[in-house]
């Protein structure tokens, strides 16, 4: 409970009624004041950061305009040109490498796989059997294998239809033939010669049928079995494979990105790591590669045959298959000279003392700090390396350089 305090005014002593001020309303003007301190030094603190800030960014930025700028270090000089001073600090800064052939083995891109198929021996039961991962793509594969026997039976069947008919019709006309002459010589009734004569005619006629059914499911049987085949395509199995693999090789199928097609051929060697086979790598050739992209997935199916000779493999295990692991003369340079724009990659190739040509390259699977050029470069090329990312927007100038200007900075 507060107390009133005397106050010492000497308007106290006039008759007047004395005037008081309570403890808590000192205390309350107190905090007042330190309130409002304290708000004063915590917006003289962030005054003071965002000025410190400041000074750092326009520190950077005069940095950076001081290394491409100021005194005209990088400049457009043409289409997909650029010159950059020799003796400006961004010159020391770049690194350049000339481009030398290298003998390597790694692949030339990575995909992921699957065992499709896997030709299983007999073991005293039979012939070798084919087991594949999905029943569907059995049962496709069983009526296949029909079709083609009945293809081979409908044939089998024309050329012996169309013997008896042409023996059936050479015995009427011989018929028909002797008949005339018995009536020629007044032995026979014209009548039955007639009647010989129209039945060479229906003989003809019923020839003419049996071969044309004959014909006819000739016909069916091979477009069924040419269904069936591009349902197997379809699936990634080429079926002349399935024909000619021996019992020792598995069909491994792996789906490659529609932009990395141009990295596979027939006949590429490559190496196959399973996941449940962790410790082991299996080598094989890419055997087919798919009539068909793939439009869900924008892929290309690429059979491989890998050589399995302990049964080890079965079908529907995962693999990383790596394509093209011949050895082979490659150019490495400098993955951080390799600019993306867009969808293409490009590099800095050097052509005189001071000025940098933007080259637009293919490039592969990467290998450590380097990364494998597959196209747009030549042996002895001179590229940028470190440091090349300074120059992006630069490089963004020059491939959309128009001619009005020559760039740079001042």
């Amino acid at each position: 409970m507060n107390k009133a305090m005397p106050c010492t005014n000497p308007r106290a002593h006039d008759g007047n009624v004395p005037l008081t001020v309570s403890a808590g309303s000192i205390r309350s003007r107190i905090w007042a004041v330190t309130e409002l301190v304290i708000c004063l030094v915590l917006t003289g603190g962030v005054l003071a950061h965002l000025l410190t800030a400041s000074d750092h960014r326009e520190r950077a930025s005069a940095e950076g305009h001081r290394l491409t700028s100021g005194s005209l270090a990088v400049r457009i000089v043409g289409p997909r040109s650029i010159a950059i001073r020799s003796d400006s600090p961004l010159a020391r800064k770049l690194q350049v490498v000339t481009i030398r052939p290298t003998k390597i083995k790694t692949p030339v891109l990575m995909v992921t796989g699957t065992v499709l198929a896997s030709l299983r021996p007999g073991r005293g039961k039979g012939l070798d059997y084919w087991q594949f991962n999905s029943p569907e793509l059995l049962t496709t594969f069983t009526d296949w294998q029909k079709t083609t026997t009945d293809i081979a039976f409908a044939d089998t069947q024309l050329i012996a239809i169309k013997q008896l008919a042409d023996t059936r019709i050479a015995s009427q006309q011989k018929l028909v033939d002797r008949m005339k002459r018995l009536v020629a010589a007044g032995t026979d009734a014209e009548k039955d010669l007639a009647a010989a004569q129209a039945e060479l005619i229906q003989s003809q006629i019923q020839g003419r049928k049996e071969i044309h059914e004959a014909q006819s499911a000739v016909r069916l049987a091979r477009r069924t079995e040419g269904a069936l085949a591009r349902q197997l395509q379809q699936a990634g199995v080429e079926p002349e494979l399935l024909l000619t693999t021996a019992s020792d090789l598995d069909i491994v199928t792996a789906e490659v990105p529609e932009g990395f097609i141009s990295r596979v051929k027939v006949g590429q060697s490559c190496e196959a790591s399973f996941f449940g086979l962790p410790d082991l790598s299996f080598s094989g050739k890419v055997r087919t590669l798919s009539p068909v992209v793939s439009r869900e997935r924008r892929s290309l199916r690429a059979l491989f045959a890998i050589s399995d000779p302990r049964d080890q493999l079965r079908p529907g295990l995962f693999a990383d298959i790596g394509l093209g692991t011949d050895p082979r003369d490659a150019l490495l340079i400098p993955a951080e000279g390799v600019i993306h724009v867009g969808r293409s990659d490009y590099v800095l190739v050097k052509s005189t003392a001071d000025v940098f040509k933007v080259v637009e390259v293919r490039v592969g699977e990467l290998h450590d700090t380097l990364v494998e050029v597959l196209g747009g470069l030549r042996a002895g090329d001179q590229v940028s390396g470190k440091g090349t990312i300074l120059l992006k927007p630069q490089i963004i100038q020059a491939l959309q350089w128009n001619g009005e200007s020559t760039g740079g900075h001042s």
